[in-house]
């Protein structure tokens, strides 16, 4: 499988799948048994859609 991690914190990772062509969204809970939350983007829209998001938040912090 080639995973490739462009992203890797305590809470956030990004991965980066290039054999089935994903990228994979992680959030995670702290604690002695954390809960994850995982969510799929297929296509270059919704990754763009969601760059342009974050972007725009980028806005509003200092």
């Amino acid at each position: 499988m080639a995973n490739h991690i462009i992203y890797d914190t305590d809470h956030f990772l990004i991965v980066a799948n290039t054999d089935k062509n994903y990228v994979q969204v992680e959030l995670s809970s702290s604690g002695y048994r954390p809960k994850f939350v995982s969510h799929f983007i297929e296509s270059r829209k919704e990754l763009e859609e969601l760059i342009a998001a974050l972007e725009k938040a980028k806005t509003y912090v200092e």
